[in-house]
């Protein structure tokens, strides 16, 4: 007769081999079927690898999230507007349907204005980089 099943241990080189698998962007089904193959005690199911090894996999997510959206950011603030567009929909709340829906229905220029400086706030840029047409 066989005994106990051993219990399983956090294991360092497997920790980071999951932190690099995530932050290249490898589907967990994948991580979990190569340290199958490649360690002898790793987790053999979605909810061991996570019960052991959840934190990594969350830190590894969060740095990728946070490299990715400081590269945003910065083509945001240098003018790229797909990148502007991104983070303003993500983070703003910001969407052309609900900004075509206010032309629509657009006040006086003084509420134009206050909506373009928001906008360039939420971007970083203070009044001072705002330059207002002529005869508005």
């Amino acid at each position: 007769m066989a005994g106990p099943l051993p219990t399983l241990k956090y294991s360092e080189a497997i920790a980071k081999y999951i932190r690099q698998a995530v932050q290249d962007g490898v589907q967990i089904k994948d991580i979990l079927a190569t340290v199958n193959k490649r360690y002898q005690n790793a987790p053999r199911n979605n909810a061991m690898l996570y019960k052991l090894y959840g934190g990594d996999i969350a830190e590894a997510r969060a740095e990728i999230t946070q490299r990715v959206g400081n590269v945003v950011i910065e083509q945001a603030l240098s003018g790229h507007y797909p990148s502007q567009e991104l983070f303003l929909r993500s983070k703003a709340g910001w969407s052309p349907k609900s900004t075509e829906v206010a032309e629509e229905g657009a006040g006086d220029d003084d509420e134009n204005s206050g909506a373009i400086n928001t906008l360039m706030t939420l971007l970083g840029h203070n009044g001072s980089d705002v330059h207002q047409e002529d005869g508005d």
